[in-house]
Formats: C-alpha cells, structure tokens, sequence
C-alpha cells in the first residue's frame, strides 16, 4: 500500500534527488521520457530531459523514480518547456510504496530529547480531551460559592438570547458525557455546531476557525476511540433526524476547557421559528465566554487539583529515526494522549535542535508510559545533521533501510 510521506520526508528526498542526480521517468498520456531535477524552488521543479517529450501546452504528468532501491511517485503539472528543460510545479505530495519502515537506531549514544507540554500539569478527574474514554466525576473545593460568579452567568444567558432560542451550561460534575455529541467535544475538546459549519465560512474568527469541528473532524475522533465509521456516520444522522423532529434549525456546543481537560459545556440551540444557522458572532462569543468562565471558575476555587512539575525532562530515548523516536516517561509522569503535539528539543552533541512532534501511538506497562512520535516540523538544516548523527557520513538516503521510526510495530493498547 503507498504511503504519503510527510513535508519533513518530501523535502530530505527531493534534496537528495537532486545532489544524486537521481534519474526520473516522466508520463504525460502515452509519452514516456526520463529526467533528472535540477532545482527545486519556491515549490517549482526544473528537470532536465534525458529523452524527448513533446509538449505543446501545460499538461498533467505522473514523475516515477527509485530511491535507493525503492518505488516513488508523485503527480505534478508540467508549465512549460525550453529546450531540454521543463518546468513543473511543486508536488503536493510523494507516495512510497515500502514493504517495512526505515531503519531504528536503538538507544543510539549523544542523543537524548526533552519536552515540555502545556507549561504545568493539573490532575483531575474530568473528562481528558482525549481519543480515550472520559473520565466522569468531579473534584470541586468544598468552599467553593457559586454566587461568586453568578453575575457572570447571568450575562450569558441575557448575551446568548441575541442568538439562540435556549442556553444552558453544562457541567460534567456528577456524570460522564453521554450523548453522542457530548462524546465527540469531550474527546476532542473541538466546538460542534450541527448543522456544520465550515471554518472557511465568511466571518468565522481565526480564534475560532482552528476550533471548529468539520464532519470528516467527528469521525476521525470517533473511529480513532474504536467506532465504526458507518456507525458514526448513522450517528451524526440520527442527530439531524432529531433535530427536524423536535423543530431545532442548528445547535452549538462549546466546551469548557480547563488544562488537558473538558469540564463542562456551553450550549445555544435555535428553534426552526429564526433563520437557520448561528451568526458567526454567536460561535466567538461562546468560545470567548467559555475561557472566560473557566478562569472565573479557577479563581474562585471551582477546581481540586495539585499542580506538578512545569518541566519533564530527560525522559527515555528507546529508539530513533531520521522522522520518529520511541521514548518512555514514569508511569507518574506527564499525562500525554494520542495526537497531542509537542515541542522537542533534540540534543546531538552541543547542537541543540528544535522539533515538533505528534503522538501517533501509545501504551504502557505497570511502571511506563511508552510514546511512539512522528515529527511533523524540522529544519531541513537540522534534518540532515540528525540523518548523519544516525546513519553516518555516507549516507544517501537509503529508504529502504534507514529512516522513519517504524511505528507499525509499537502495541495500540491505549487507542
């Protein structure tokens, strides 16, 4: 099966094309010809022709070529042509086609990483934005008044009449989220409006366009907790049925985050008799109100929790590829879920090497917590010195062996 490779890989493997002068082969309909790329600049190739290729206008072309030993492709579109030269855009995207990963450095000498997630960590027993099943129950200080913020709330219901029919505030105190739509913000910790709404859509914020839940959102955090993408799909019309039968024209749901976790919610619901759709107005002032109240909420002692350490360092470098590393943490340390980013810092001797990560697996065992992590963001600059650090001063790059951490291998126990 071919795999995309990521931005990191993409621009290591078409640097490497060009300094081996690897050979490519060009197909535009039924022309065959091969190549070499000569450059590759603000996302333009330029090749040069080893064989004729006849080209009379801008025309969509398949580029094949091995690297070391293995198949890749990409499509592209070819701009124009001079002489032996032709000038094709940027791909979007390179497939390989491997039959095993890139090779693991296990436990390699000079290297070590550390990361710090969130500045501190508050445990609680609120629902985690997580893929994983959220906790219910609640820890509230016992002197805590909710008249302190009762003007507060009072603002918001009088606000959220300017858009909605009903308001409520939901808190996850007493119960687990059980509706699916409280499921989907609990493990995402994303504002749904159903119907959806494009983060695109003229007027949505910036603030809040990164929050919005799409469809392809929902299911991607439902099947990645072990549902069915069929069910989720039967999910999500089952709620536009119920809307249509209780006469409800759309419905917002924002979480309320405090730290790693969803403590409760804000909810507006417009009946069928006002126009159909929220005023993007309305989505911001639910996102803004729901930081607001959770500050208001910290502040006058809603919250038990015991802060921990504001910096994890040295954890456990089991392995490590030219884009991934396996480490493990204490079984008593920073609580890290699937697809949480983190910023990394790689240390190669006195080279320190900023990097970004996701955590694309997880599991554990009675002591650890162990964390399989692609990167997603390195200089290329940086990328180079981690390949040589790992593979040596030889090295081409030689995907069929050496490369990205194999995280195919890594147990799914905590998906």
């Amino acid at each position: 099966m071919a795999n995309e490779l990521n931005r990191i890989e993409k621009e290591f493997i078409l640097k490497t094309v060009i300094d081996s002068k690897t050979p490519l082969e060009v197909h535009m309909g039924t022309q065959r010809a091969t190549c070499t790329v000569t450059s590759y600049v603000n996302n333009t190739l330029i090749c040069e022709l080893s064989t004729p290729l006849r080209i009379d206008k801008p025309s969509e072309a398949v580029f094949y070529f091995r690297f070391r030993g293995n198949p890749m492709t990409f499509k592209t579109r070819i701009t124009a042509k001079r002489g032996i030269s032709i000038q094709a855009l940027g791909p979007k995207e390179i497939l390989r086609d491997l039959s095993r990963g890139y090779e693991r450095i296990i436990s390699p000498e000079g290297v070590r990483v550390t990361f710090l997630i969130d500045g501190r960590r508050v445990e609680l027993n609120y629902p985690r934005i997580t893929v994983e099943e959220p906790r219910d129950g609640a820890a509230v200080e016992p002197s805590f008044d909710a008249a302190r913020i009762s003007e507060l709330l009072k603002s918001f219901r009088e606000r959220s009449k300017e858009f909605a029919s009903e308001n409520k505030i939901i808190m996850f105190r007493e119960r687990k989220p059980e509706t699916f739509e409280e499921r989907v913000i609990a493990n995402s910790g994303r504002i749904l409006v159903l119907p959806f709404v494009s983060p695109e859509a003229p007027g949505i914020s910036n603030s809040v366009r990164d929050r919005l839940l799409t469809q392809p959102d929902v299911v991607s955090v439902e099947t990645s907790s072990g549902q069915e993408v069929f069910t989720v799909l039967q999910s999500i019309s089952g709620v536009a049925d119920r809307q249509k039968q209780r006469g409800i024209s759309a419905e917002l749901y924002c979480p309320v985050l405090y730290h790693e976790y969803v403590v409760g919610y804000l909810y507006l619901l417009r009946s069928k008799e006002l126009p159909a759709g929220f005023d993007p107005r309305a989505i911001d002032f639910v996102f803004q109100f729901s930081r607001i109240l959770a500050h208001s909420l910290k502040v006058n002692g809603y919250f038990k929790a015991e802060p921990v350490r504001e910096e994890f360092a040295n954890a456990e470098l089991l392995d490590i590829s030219g884009s991934g590393l396996l480490f493990s943490i204490p079984k008593d340390g920073p609580n890290i879920v699937l697809y949480t980013d983190l910023d990394l810092t790689l240390y190669l001797g006195d080279k320190n090497m900023p990097a970004k990560g996701r955590v694309m697996r997880r599991y554990k065992d009675a002591d650890r917590t162990y964390l399989g992590i692609r990167f997603i963001d390195m200089s290329l600059e940086h990328m180079e010195l981690l390949f040589k650090e790992l593979y040596g001063g030889d090295y081409t790059g030689d995907v069929d062996q050496k490369g990205v951490v194999d995280l195919s291998n890594v147990p799914d126990a905590d998906r």
